[in-house]
């Protein structure tokens, strides 16, 4: 009875190759397809020149955050999470800028993907003078595509997204990012 394989080296080689390609396409494809982080950030970076998303948050100090209320200023949206080091690392530029730019119509939003408590005794603990909100149930951090984190987001003065900053944020980008934000037209 003949071997069903192929009985050469060459063809056993080729074979073998062949397999190896089909199997590598295969699971290509299917990674790309199913790759929550890819589809969170190119859901973010659609929103680039378009019209933010308006939502409305509870406030911790107040009684609630309506980001349509804020047109007129440069919003910076940082999405992040007590669990997320590189969240954690971008906290003193935050606390740096919002300090710094306070009296140039910019505003810095943070929106912890975490439950209030823990972001709250987070940032006394870190004793970061930052202003948070707290998107518990995630709606708006699905809203935005900040699924994976962190995830920042500069608005010009019409409350259009100017800038996605994927991962974390440099201060040099961030800065670059709201320079240009605030510049006429924008």
């Amino acid at each position: 009875m003949k071997s069903p394989l192929p009985s050469s080296p060459r063809r056993r080689t080729a074979a073998a190759l062949l397999c190896a390609l089909m199997l590598f396409a295969s699971s290509s494809y299917a990674q790309k397809k199913s790759d929550p982080v890819s589809s969170t950030n190119a859901k973010a970076l659609a929103l680039v020149g378009k019209p933010a998303p308006d939502f409305t948050l509870p406030d911790p100090k107040h009684s609630e955050f309506r980001l349509a209320d804020n047109r007129g200023k440069v919003v910076v949206l940082a999405f992040w999470a007590t669990w997320c080091p590189p969240c954690r690392a971008e906290m003193p530029m935050f606390a740096k800028l919002q300090m710094e730019m306070a009296g140039q119509g910019v505003s810095f939003v943070l929106i912890a993907n975490d439950d209030p408590a823990k972001a709250s005794a987070f940032l006394a603990k870190s004793k970061l003078d930052v202003w948070s909100l707290t998107d518990s149930n995630r709606a708006v951090s699905t809203l935005y595509g900040a699924n994976a984190l962190p995830k920042t987001f500069v608005l010009d003065r019409t409350g259009t997204v100017a800038k996605v900053i994927l991962g974390k944020a440099s201060e040099q980008e961030l800065r670059a990012a709201i320079k240009s934000a605030q510049q006429p037209g924008n």
